[in-house]
């Protein structure tokens, strides 16, 4: 077997069994909700409504220089973008991953060019916010509410938590 067979494999192993525990956890706390309700119930949408997010965005401001604020900005991205992949092995014909990898890596570019550790918190959180470039617009449109998150968006972040606590927050965003 190739390592792109045996990854896939594992991967997919993994994203049953944390589905079967995320149903079985629900079942025995929260009888009546559904792992999908669950999850909805927990997205606020917005950068400050996750601390780590938050905390993130302003130790990349206060970065002692560019290129360490970029580190910091691009590892997480690096991951959640890895997370989609594995995901759209998983479910390959999803729209919604794909357009969440493009906003990813459309993000991450800015991020590569930021002349400032400002500009690169600024473009940091508003992939959080919305994906887009512009953030007033973004802003705007960020608020409460609940999410609508399809089959693959959710193994995308369940992947993403795997990877880490960051890169699962921002898919839980992103993808809100």
């Amino acid at each position: 077997m190739s390592i792109e067979k045996i990854r896939f494999v594992v991967n997919l192993l993994i994203i049953t069994a944390l589905v079967s525990t995320l149903q079985t956890a629900n079942a025995t706390i929260w009888p009546t909700v559904s792992s999908m309700e669950l999850i909805k119930s927990s997205c606020p949408s917005g950068l400050e409504q996750y601390q780590e997010l938050s905390q993130l965005k302003k130790d990349i401001v206060a970065a002692k220089s560019l290129s360490d604020a970029q580190k910091m900005a691009l590892a997480p991205t690096n991951e959640a973008i890895d997370a989609l992949r594995n995901a759209s092995n998983i479910m390959p014909f999803s729209d919604d991953l794909n357009s969440a990898e493009t906003r990813l890596s459309d993000a991450r570019s800015r991020i590569l060019v930021a002349s400032s550790q400002a500009e690169v918190a600024d473009e940091f959180s508003g992939m959080m916010l919305a994906g887009l470039d512009n953030d007033s617009a973004a802003r705007v449109s960020a608020g409460g509410g609940s999410c609508n998150y399809s089959t693959g968006e959710t193994i995308a972040i369940v992947i993403g938590l795997i990877l880490g606590i960051i890169p699962g927050l921002i898919l839980l965003v992103l993808l809100c």
